[in-house]
C-alpha cells in the first residue's frame, strides 16, 4: 500500500549503524519504488544518469536495451541529492566509480546487494504485515505502478512510466 511505501521510507531512519548506508537504503527506494525500475535498470545507473536540471533519470539499460526517460519529483531529487553529495564520497574510492550505488569496497552495486539491503529495510521497519509480505525489488516496480493508477494516472503514461512496449504487460 500507499502507507506501506511509506513506513518502507521511514524505515531507512533505523536500516542501518552509518548514515551513509542509510542513505543509500532510501535512494535505492526512490529508484525502484518513486521511480518503478527494474533491479537492472537501477545497477546500470550512473551518476551521470541523474539529471537534476531536467527533473529525469536516464535509463539506458532498459530491458532489451530500451533507453528511456523517467521523471523524477522534487523530494526524490533531495534524496539522491544527499546520497551523491553526502553519503556516496564516504564510501571507499568511490572516486574510481562512475555507478550511482556503489558497494563498501568502492564498486559497482550489483543485483543481490540491492535485494539484500531492501530485506534489511523492511525488516528496519518492524511491521509484521510489511515483514508477511515478502516484498521482492519487483514487487516495488508492481507497487508504484498500482499506486499510479490509483491516482487515476492514465495507462498509456504507466506503459511509457515503466518501459513497457505493449500496453498488454502494463495491464
Amino acid at each position: 500500500t500507499q502507507e506501506e511505501a511509506k513506513q518502507l521510507f521511514k524505515a531507512t531512519e533505523y536500516s542501518h549503524s552509518e548514515s551513509r548506508f542509510r542513505l543509500r537504503d532510501k535512494a535505492i527506494l526512490a529508484i525502484l519504488y518513486s521511480c518503478g525500475l527494474r533491479r537492472n535498470e537501477a545497477v546500470h545507473l550512473d551518476i551521470s544518469d541523474i539529471l537534476f536540471d531536467k527533473e529525469r533519470v536516464f535509463v539506458r539499460k532498459g530491458k532489451n536495451y530500451k533507453e528511456r526517460y523517467v521523471p523524477i519529483n522534487r523530494r526524490n531529487a533531495e534524496i539522491l541529492e544527499d546520497y551523491i553529495y553526502e553519503a556516496r564520497p564516504e564510501f571507499y574510492q568511490s572516486y574510481l566509480s562512475e555507478a550511482l550505488f556503489i558497494n563498501k569496497n568502492g564498486t559497482r552495486m550489483l543485483g543481490m546487494s540491492f535485494a539484500n539491503r531492501l530485506k534489511v529495510i523492511v525488516a528496519s521497519t518492524n511491521n509484521k504485515t510489511i515483514e508477511n509480505k515478502q516484498i521482492t525489488l519487483h514487487i516495488l516496480r508492481h507497487s508504484i505502478a498500482t499506486h499510479l493508477l490509483q491516482k487515476e494516472v492514465p495507462l498509456e503514461s504507466i506503459k511509457t512510466f515503466l518501459g513497457h512496449s505493449s500496453l498488454e504487460s502494463t495491464q
